[in-house]
């Protein structure tokens, strides 16, 4: 989908040597295609021994994999109104929820929640996905391809996490965290920008206000599948729901605000463009989980209205491509687009 889609506005000088940089544009470095071409190759070369080739290059381990709603609001103010947002409708969605390295629960990591929102409401229309990526932490841990690049070729060598933290790659700090609640009660944040009409915005995604939790509170155990239990009490064991907004920081200032450095919080003013509501459910049985496990999430499943923004994402358009093809060669799958018909 995202390859065929029209291209977004690209400056091509370095952001750096960019006395006045504009609203939604791309400031691509100088040899960033030579960076993503070196961090492709050592990305698999890392891949092939961990997490292992048959295993996803990134979030490897699935804690759930739910079916939700997706409900635009009606509200939205009429400038935001685009693509997927450009009128109250009622969407159909799977989110995987998941580790960012480590497959036990107790150890600090990173948690996603990746949501795929099927746009297709004809069943004979082809399946048409928008992907939208997140993590519990609002900022990433690398300003750039290079950044990136240089972190990768550090911690393959053996260099801990800490040590780069306290020298070049500050932004780590915080970046993993020990969990203290179930993943149905954190923030996530896309932490890299999109577009979104002429401008740019970064989404995140926080448990709605008022509205019923497990009783007594949960605590997580000692498990290493803890964040799983934890999700299983409330949606299958109490048959819980429970509800996210789905919001945006909109870009108000391109030197505050880059698109080029993901390392930077944006805190404009949010507006809720979304609820996200994950019903009560069983989500463990062995066909829901390997069909979750075959599924791919990227942020180039797009409408042409949300396309990827910035260096990190276009280099994540192959990093992730070449992880779907070495998982799925290694498992012998046949990819299939998913349709959110499916039932297990």
């Amino acid at each position: 989908m995202g390859s065929s889609q029209p291209e977004s506005q690209i400056d091509s000088s370095n952001l750096d040597g960019v006395s006045n940089p504009q609203i939604g544009l791309e400031y691509p470095p100088v040899d960033e295609e030579k960076a993503i071409a070196a961090l492709r190759q050592l990305h698999l070369k890392v891949h092939q021994v961990s997490p292992g080739p048959g295993l996803r290059g990134e979030h490897p381990k699935a804690i759930a994999g739910v079916w939700a709603t997706f409900r635009i609001a009606d509200d939205i103010p009429a400038q935001y109104r685009i693509g997927l947002f450009s009128e109250p409708r009622t969407f159909r969605a799977l989110i995987r929820f998941s580790n960012g390295r480590s497959f036990d629960d107790r150890v600090a990591n990173v948690r996603g929640m990746a949501i795929k929102v099927f746009t297709a409401h004809d069943e004979n229309a082809p399946a048409l996905n928008q992907d939208f990526l997140l993590i519990d932490h609002p900022i990433f841990f690398a300003r750039n391809v290079q950044h990136t690049l240089e972190f990768l070729i550090a911690s393959s060598s053996g260099t801990p996490s800490a040590q780069l933290a306290e020298t070049t790659h500050p932004k780590l700090k915080g970046f993993n965290s020990i969990a203290t609640q179930s993943p149905l009660k954190m923030s996530y944040w896309s932490t890299t920008p999109y577009q979104l009409g002429t401008g740019a915005v970064k989404y995140f995604a926080y448990p709605s206000a008022k509205q019923d939790q497990p009783q007594p509170d949960l605590v997580l155990s000692n498990s290493e599948n803890s964040l799983r239990e934890a999700m299983t009490e409330q949606l299958t064991r109490q048959k819980i729901g429970v509800n996210f907004d789905f919001a945006i920081n909109p870009q108000t200032d391109a030197s505050s605000m880059p698109v080029e450095d993901p390392t930077i919080e944006w805190t404009s003013d949010p507006v809720r463009l979304a609820t996200i509501s994950i019903y009560p459910q069983r989500f463990d049985s062995e066909a829901q989980m390997q069909f979750v496990e075959n599924t791919d999430w990227s942020p180039w499943n797009f409408l042409p209205e949300h396309r990827p923004l910035g260096g990190i994402n276009r280099a994540r358009r192959w990093i992730y491509s070449d992880s779907k093809e070495l998982r799925h060669k290694t498992n012998g799958v046949t990819p299939t687009v998913p349709t959110g018909r499916e039932s297990f």
